[in-house]
């Protein structure tokens, strides 16, 4: 959370001075365990505050946490606090546009979850979003050609295609985008 705050360290300025304060202490991590479970829904308010623009928040592996708290014998604890976090930040949230949480566990209406009511799943069975997982035969091609690479496409295909969202078939955007900076 810490670092996050540290990306967006420009809007303090703009902070009336107890925000700032609060902020400082999220930065410096010495904030309190509330203010740390708010801290996503306060830091869309200090960006609104700033910008005048609702947040999108975007949560990579919410469940990596969670999995760890379990194998370390303190789930309940940090199932308690992703609760508290995902809530103000995601359901009580005023300055939220959207909110995308992704993560090998299936999300469920109940455990940490049971305060957010709107959720929409999407799984990689899904055929809507399908082809956003990843670059598309199409999309592959073209930044190949765009960096001078379409001798690459068999190796490619090959090695980076395959997986399948849905009814797409994509390749992965972090390997193809590596290879192509690469070679």
């Amino acid at each position: 959370m810490a670092n996050e705050f540290d990306r967006h360290r420009k809007i303090k300025e703009r902070l009336s001075p107890e925000k700032a304060v609060r902020y400082q202490k999220i930065l410096e991590e010495t904030a309190s365990e509330d203010d740390f479970s708010g801290a996503l829904q306060f830091l869309s308010e200090a960006l609104w505050e700033s910008t005048g623009k609702k947040s999108i928040i975007l949560i990579d592996e919410y469940d990596v946490p969670l999995e760890n708290a379990y194998l370390n014998g303190f789930y309940e604890e940090m199932s308690d606090f992703i609760r508290s976090h995902f809530e103000s930040a995601l359901k009580s949230n005023p300055y939220l546009e959207f909110g995308v949480i992704t993560g090998c566990l299936r999300i469920t209406k109940e455990s940490i979850f049971t305060g957010l009511n709107n959720l929409k799943m999407v799984s990689i069975l899904s055929n809507i979003y399908d082809e956003y997982f990843g670059f598309t035969q199409k999309e592959t091609e073209a930044l190949l050609d765009e960096y001078d690479r379409a001798d690459k496409m068999e190796t490619m295909k090959e090695w980076y295609n395959g997986y399948r969202f849905g009814n797409a078939e994509v390749y992965n955007p972090w390997k193809i985008l590596s290879c192509v900076l690469t070679y």
